[in-house]
């Protein structure tokens, strides 16, 4: 099967525009399949943020969504990947849109992450959750409650003197406690969903 550039006419293998892909045409003309391929419904909201988005990555994680980040993926393999895992994009790449056919797509006009956190609330109607920090904020990783003699040497006494929960990250080893910075995080939170 080919696809057909509709200003000049030439054909191009229907291989070449896999996962939404679209091209320039000889004439200048972008080709591609008609069709917006769309991230299956699934129940749990699921996100692929591009390198430029770093940081919004961590507020979306502290909100308990699962997040993938890399700091060098291409945007082919990025759409893949999304795609496959059943991931919506988060991008400012203007371009994205514009080269890939794809409808799980968000392009986010603010440069700030807690502005871009309240585009990403808006769009998916997203309600308050019921608890923060159940991710790792560094990789991912659902976290899970952590005993004191298992941090014992991963965090200093005078934390261990003041707090009693804690979770870890049974990937990276990450040790997480409510300090002053949860607080501050939990207040921006806060306005933001107050803000909808």
């Amino acid at each position: 099967m080919a696809v057909t550039c509709p200003r000049c006419g030439r054909q191009y293998d229907v291989t070449l525009f896999q996962f939404g892909r679209t091209i320039n045409c000889a004439c200048g003309e972008r080709v591609g399949l008609e069709n917006r391929i769309e991230v299956p419904k699934t129940a749990e909201l699921r996100f692929f943020a591009d390198v430029m988005m770093h940081r919004l990555v961590r507020w979306l994680r502290m909100l308990g969504f699962d997040t993938a980040w890399e700091d060098a993926i291409g945007d082919g393999d990025l759409v893949r990947r999304a795609l496959t895992e059943h991931r919506y994009i988060l991008t400012l790449d203007r371009k994205l849109p514009h080269e890939w056919r794809v409808g799980n797509v968000l392009l986010l006009s603010s440069e700030t992450p807690l502005e871009q956190l309240r585009e990403v609330v808006s769009r998916f109607e997203i309600k308050p959750p019921e608890r923060l920090f159940t991710r790792c904020l560094v990789c991912n990783t659902p976290l899970r409650p952590a005993k004191r003699e298992q941090i014992e040497k991963q965090v200093p006494e005078n934390v261990r003197s003041r707090h009693v929960d804690f979770r870890d990250c049974p990937n990276c080893r990450k040790v997480y406690w409510a300090g002053s910075h949860t607080e501050r995080m939990r207040a921006a939170i806060e306005d933001i969903f107050d803000g909808e």
